[in-house]
C-alpha cells in the first residue's frame, strides 16, 4: 500500500520547499512538491527532484561506520565500537589538554534547527574550540544588522502583489531561489519591471527586462552614486530621514561628496546608465531590492549592504508594501538560544578559530593545542579557501571524526566516519530564509542501512562521556525547546503537527519596518557615515582576471556526485581574454593565482566581461576540480570569506 508523507526540504536555499513523499513499505518511491505550500506551490528544484537517485539511494552513500586502517584503507565496524572509540578519543583529548583541545565545526549541509545541538553537546562537554565562519551570507547578514538591527524580508507574496520594480542585485533566483521566479513572472504580467545588476549575465537575465554588468565588488560605489543622483534630482524627504535615522547628516555628506566620475570609473558603468538606474528605482515606487550572496563575498562586503540599505531608506522604498531591501529572513537567532545551547555549562571560556583560515589558526592555537576534531553537516575542506593547506593541517591532528553520507574531501581527512541520515529519514524543524513559514521535517522512511541521525549520534556520545541526561529527549521534545523563545507566536511541536506541518508565526508582518521603526537599540535606521576604500583589492597586470564562483542547478554547493566529476572543470571567459592568453574555446588552460594553480577547459562566452573568469563552485579537490586552491584565506568582519576578491591569470598548458 502506498502512503504519502508531508515533509520539508532543509537544503541551504532561500525556498525551504514543502515536499510530499510517496512511500511503499520502507521504500520511498517518489518525492514531489507540496501544491498547498503558499510559496513553493508544488515545484521542486532539479536537485531535490533527483534526490532519491542522486543521494538517498545512491550506491556510493555510506551507511555503516568506517574506521581508517593504518594503511589508509577504510574498514566497516559496528556502532558500539565506533561510538566507544569516538567517546574515548574525545575524553582523552579533554583529560590531556582540557576541553579546548577538541575542535568542532558544523556547516550548512542542512538548515534544520536541531543541527545546532552539536553546540549544546560541546558546551556540556566543557567548551570546545569551534571553527566558525559563514559560507555565504555572513557579510550581508552583518551589514544588514548594522543598518536595520535585524535581517527581515518582505513576504514574497507581498512583492508579487505590489512591487513595480525589482532590482535583482547580485542574486540569480532562476538558479538559487527558483520560487521567486513565479513571483517575478506574475508581477511583470501586471506591468512590473525587472532589472538585474550582476557582473555576469546570469540565467535570471532571460526573465528580466534589463541587465547591468558592473565591475565585481563595486556595488557599494554604485549604491552611493545612485543615492547622489536621487538626492540631486528628486524630492527626498530629508525631515523624515532625520526622524527615522541616526548619522543621517553624515551619510548625506558622504553622498554629496562622492564623485560620479569616481563611481563610473570604479563600477565601469557610464554615468547615463547609473542615472537611469537611480531614477527608475525612485520613480517606479514601490520598488524592491533582492540582494544576493555574491554581493558580500568581499573584505568590505558588510559595507556594501549598509550602503544599499541606506539607498532603500533614502528613496522611500523601505517600510512600504512592495518595497524593501531583502537579503534573508533569519529566525535562527531566536531558535539557537543560550538556553538551548547550554552556554552556562561551559567550564572553559569560548575559543573560536576562523574556518576560512583554519590552517594558520590551528598552527597558532597552542594553549592548548588542538589534537582532536569532530565535523558534521560540512565539507569545509572543499568549500573554504586554501584547501591544500587545510588538508595538511588536519592530517597533523591525532584523531578526526566526521559525520556525513558520502566520502567527501572533508570526510577523507577523518579517522572515523559515522554515517548520518538524510532529511527524508529524520525529524526536525525547518525555518526558511526566503519566506516566513515554519515547517516540520518529518521522517518519510526508516534510515537506510545503519545510518543514524546527528542528534542520536550526539546523544549516544554524551551518554558515554557522562552527560547523557543533558542531551536526552526525542526530536519533538527538542523542537519544542528550540521554539521556546517564539512560543508567543503560536509555534510548538504539537501546534505544527496539528497544522499539518506548517505555520506562519503569529504577529509576523508581511512588510518589515513599517512606520519607520527598526530593530536597532534606538529603533532608528543607522546610516553609514563613511566608506572604507583604503587599499582596495583590485586586479593587477600579473593577475588581470577577476575570479567569480557561480552556483549551478545541478548541485547544492559541493553535493556533487562523484560520477559527475570526470574531466576538467569548465571555466567561462570572454573570447578576448582567451585570445590574450593564446588559448581557444574548448582547449585546456591553467588558471594561476598567488595561492595555487588549477587546470581547466575553456568555454568562451561573448556575454562575459573581458576581466572575468567564471567557475562553477563545489568541485571536489580529490578530482582536481576544486577552485578553492586558487582562493586567498581572507576572514571577513561578518565571519565570512572574500571568495569573490581573488584574481588569476590564464596560461596555456
Amino acid at each position: 500500500m502506498i502512503r504519502t508523507v508531508k515533509t520539508a526540504c532543509p537544503l541551504d536555499c532561500f525556498d525551504a520547499c514543502g515536499v510530499i513523499a510517496e512511500v511503499e513499505g520502507d521504500r520511498i518511491l517518489r518525492i514531489r512538491g507540496d501544491r498547498e505550500h503558499p510559496i513553493t506551490r508544488g515545484a521542486l528544484c532539479k536537485k531535490v527532484n533527483s534526490f532519491l537517485a542522486d543521494r538517498q539511494y545512491n550506491p556510493e552513500r555510506i551507511t555503516r561506520p568506517l574506521l581508517r586502517a593504518p594503511g589508509g584503507s577504510w574498514q566497516a565496524i559496528g556502532w558500539d565500537e565506533a561510538l566507544d572509540l569516538a567517546a574515548r578519543k574525545l575524553g582523552e583529548a579533554r583529560a590531556r589538554h582540557g576541553s579546548q583541545a577538541v575542535l568542532f565545526h558544523r556547516g550548512n549541509g542542512s538548515f534544520a534547527a536541531l543541527k545546532c545541538m552539536v553546540n549544546r553537546f560541546f558546551n556540556l562537554f566543557g567548551g570546545a574550540t569551534e571553527a566558525v565562519g559563514r559560507y555565504c551570507a555572513g557579510e550581508g547578514d552583518y551589514g544588514t544588522r548594522l543598518a536595520f538591527g535585524d535581517c527581515q524580508i518582505h513576504d514574497p507574496l507581498d512583492l508579487e502583489a505590489h512591487t513595480n520594480l525589482f532590482l535583482i542585485w547580485g542574486r540569480n533566483p532562476a538558479v538559487t531561489n527558483i520560487h521567486m521566479m513565479p513571483v517575478l513572472k506574475n508581477a511583470r504580467a501586471r506591468g512590473a519591471l525587472a532589472i538585474v545588476i550582476d557582473p555576469v549575465r546570469t540565467k535570471t537575465v532571460r526573465y528580466a527586462d534589463h541587465a547591468v554588468h558592473p565591475r565585481p565588488g563595486s556595488d557599494g560605489f554604485l549604491a552611493l552614486g545612485m543615492a547622489k543622483i536621487i538626492l540631486e534630482q528628486r524630492p527626498v524627504d530629508l525631515d523624515r530621514l532625520h526622524a527615522i535615522g541616526e548619522r543621517t547628516e553624515a551619510y548625506l555628506d558622504l553622498v554629496r561628496g562622492v564623485s560620479l566620475d569616481t563611481v563610473a570609473t570604479r563600477t565601469d558603468l557610464d554615468r547615463k546608465t547609473i542615472e537611469w538606474l537611480a531614477l527608475e528605482y525612485f520613480d517606479r515606487k514601490p520598488a524592491t531590492i533582492l540582494e544576493g550572496v555574491g554581493l558580500q563575498q568581499y573584505t568590505r562586503g558588510h559595507q556594501t549592504f549598509q550602503l544599499i540599505g541606506a539607498l532603500g531608506v533614502l528613496s522611500g522604498n523601505v517600510g512600504i508594501p512592495g518595497g524593501g531591501v531583502n537579503l534573508t529572513n533569519w529566525p535562527w537567532r531566536e531558535i539557537r538560544s543560550p538556553e538551548l545551547l547550554a552556554e552556562t555549562a561551559r567550564t572553559a571560556p569560548p575559543r573560536t578559530l576562523p574556518v576560512s583560515q583554519l590552517a594558520p589558526a590551528l598552527a597558532g592555537a597552542t594553549d592548548p593545542p588542538v589534537t582532536t576534531a569532530l565535523f558534521m553537516q560540512t565539507n569545509f575542506v572543499n568549500q573554504m579557501p586554501d584547501t591544500a593547506a587545510t588538508k595538511a593541517a588536519l592530517a597533523r591532528l591525532d584523531f578526526v571524526i566526521c559525520l556525513d553520507q558520502f566520502m567527501t574531501d572533508t570526510a577523507e581527512t577523518a579517522h572515523l566516519f559515522l554515517p548520518a541520515t538524510t532529511f527524508l529519514e529524520e525529524e526536525d524543524l525547518v525555518p526558511a530564509y526566503g519566506h516566513h513559514w515554519m515547517q516540520l521535517m518529518q521522517p518519510v522512511a526508516p534510515p537506510l542501512g545503519e545510518a543514524r541521525s546527528d542528534l542520536s549520534i550526539l546523544q549516544a556520545l554524551a551518554h558515554r562521556l557522562g552527560f547523557g541526561p543533558g542531551m536526552a529527549g526525542s526530536a519533538g521534545w527538542w523542537i519544542d525547546e528550540a521554539v521556546r523563545p517564539l512560543r508567543g507566536t503560536g509555534l510548538g511541536y504539537e501546534a505544527l503537527k496539528a497544522a499539518g506541518g506548517r505555520l506562519w508565526p503569529a504577529g509576523q508582518p508581511q512588510v518589515p519596518w513599517a512606520g519607520g521603526r527598526f530593530a536597532t537599540p534606538a529603533g532608528r535606521f543607522i546610516f553609514p557615515d563613511h566608506m572604507d576604500d583604503a587599499e582596495p583589492v583590485l586586479a593587477t597586470e600579473a593577475y588581470p582576471l577577476h575570479l567569480i564562483a557561480q552556483a549551478t542547478t545541478e548541485s547544492m554547493n559541493s553535493q556533487i556526485l562523484e560520477a559527475e566529476q570526470d574531466g576538467p572543470l569548465i571555466a567561462g571567459v570572454s573570447p578576448s581574454a582567451a585570445a590574450r592568453a593564446g588559448v581557444s574555446d574548448g582547449e585546456m588552460a591553467t588558471l594561476v593565482s598567488p595561492r595555487g594553480r588549477l587546470q581547466v577547459r575553456l568555454r568562451c562566452d561573448a556575454t562575459l566581461r573581458p576581466d572575468l573568469v567564471v567557475l562553477p563552485k563545489g568541485g571536489w579537490h580529490k578530482h582536481g576540480r576544486n577552485m578553492n586552491v586558487l582562493v586567498e584565506p581572507r576572514f571577513t568582519a561578518g565571519t565570512g570569506s572574500a571568495f569573490n576578491e581573488n584574481f588569476v591569470r590564464l596560461e596555456k598548458v
